[in-house]
């Protein structure tokens, strides 16, 4: 490996000393040197990826280094947030606004955090605990408090979700076994399921138009989407010990309860969030993705959360369907819905999700013909049609 013939340079230590102290000043200076982050770390992933391969006895002093960059990495997105994002305004350079931005910091990270990754993870809960006994007590007092504040607060778990999100993608056991990369794992998931409770209570459940909160959710959606990939469904057969540890850390005691977790969360989502159609297409990717699986999907059957979308999807229970920003998202919302529906044979339950639908059709039928050109009446026909649509797309897919 090319680690192997760095190895053999005389001046090896001098040059990964030189390059560890760039590394470092570069993360501190976050605000100049934000676009060499993803060569620097990938330099450094290069480096731990090639150390199985090593031969011989050389030291390659990555073990004393690394968990030094990562730190350093760490530390310093969390101190972008108190410098700089304070402001509950949206900011295309911030990179938890920007997805292509936060995947170039973000894709080489899970490589070093899992290198040593014990002391990693207690690092990461270690900044995790305090913020969240912050936020937990933030949604005990007025709302009126200071907004600049837990827009901090806000923007650096963000953060940590989308640094937890990333390490979960990407599973790999060098220099740790696979029963104790789960249990470190789930001590880090076990912090984000804890969160979701936290959004969606007490003040912070009245803040769904605040840029901070939609930043938190969506770096929350995509926390279980990879964790999911990872650990519900057909891969939970083979997670004993992190369903283990999870349900000694919050009583989660397998992937059935943990899936009703994420479809709960789903559920706010498409209930609260109106106006945001980034964070309803997040929701909604989500969703889609889960009722796809043919496991997942009659899982979710099971689940009182699941029956509750099916069996009240209108819009009182669902704004986002009467925003038209978000009128696009209305023929996927159908699509998933009928995807759960045909997955059951039961014609009783089909008529009875068709019919406020059928309400909509029969209301529109008793318009006078002046009223269509109204917009009230032309965007209550537009939806319905992309409701219908959504609905068709849904028995085309059963048939195939």
């Amino acid at each position: 490996s090319q680690l192997s013939e760095l190895l053999n340079v005389e001046f090896y230590g001098e040059w990964l000393g030189l390059v560890a102290e760039f590394t470092t000043k570069s993360l501190l200076s976050w605000q100049w040197a934000s676009n060499s982050v993803y060569y620097l770390l990938s330099l450094w992933s290069r480096l731990v990826t090639s150390v199985p391969y090593l031969k011989g006895d050389t030291p390659s002093l990555l073990d004393e280094t690394v968990p030094k960059i990562t730190e350093g990495f760490i530390t310093s997105r969390i101190n972008s947030v108190q410098a700089s994002f304070a402001d509950n305004s949206p900011d295309p350079d911030n990179p938890l606004e920007n997805a292509e931005s936060l995947q170039d910091q973000l894709e080489s990270l899970p490589y070093l955090c899992r290198f040593k990754y014990e002391s990693c993870s207690l690092f990461i809960i270690n900044i995790m605990e305090p913020l969240l006994q912050a936020y937990t007590a933030r949604s005990r007092l007025p709302a009126s408090g200071d907004a600049a504040e837990l827009s901090v607060i806000e923007g650096q778990i963000a953060w940590m979700v989308h640094i937890i999100a990333a390490i979960l993608k990407i599973r790999q056991t060098v220099g740790c076994s696979q029963d104790s990369q789960e249990l470190f794992d789930a001590e880090l998931a076990a912090r984000v399921l804890q969160l979701i409770n936290i959004t969606d209570t007490g003040v912070h459940a009245q803040r769904y138009q605040e840029i901070s909160k939609q930043r938190l959710d969506r770096a929350i959606l995509i926390f279980v989407q990879n964790f999911r990939r990872s650990y519900v469904g057909d891969q939970a057969m083979h997670a004993s010990k992190l369903y283990a540890r999870l349900s000694e850390l919050l009583g989660l005691t397998d992937h059935l309860v943990l899936l009703n977790v994420i479809v709960g969360k789903i559920a706010t989502n498409l209930k609260c969030y109106a106006e945001c159609e980034d964070v309803i297409d997040h929701t909604l990717s989500l969703f889609q993705e889960l009722a796809s699986g043919y496991m997942t999907g009659k899982l979710l059957l099971k689940l009182e959360s699941t029956k509750f979308i099916i069996a009240n999807h209108s819009r009182e229970n669902f704004p986002f369907l009467e925003e038209y920003r978000c009128v696009r998202s209305r023929t996927n919302f159908y699509y998933i819905l009928g995807c759960l529906v045909f997955m059951e044979d039961g014609p009783v339950k089909f008529r009875s999700f068709m019919e406020p639908l059928l309400q909509v059709a029969v209301n529109l039928e008793a318009s006078a013909d002046a009223a269509f050109r109204t917009d009230v009446v032309k965007y209550a026909f537009t939806g319905l049609m992309r409701d219908l649509r959504g609905i068709a797309m849904a028995t085309n897919r059963c048939i195939l």
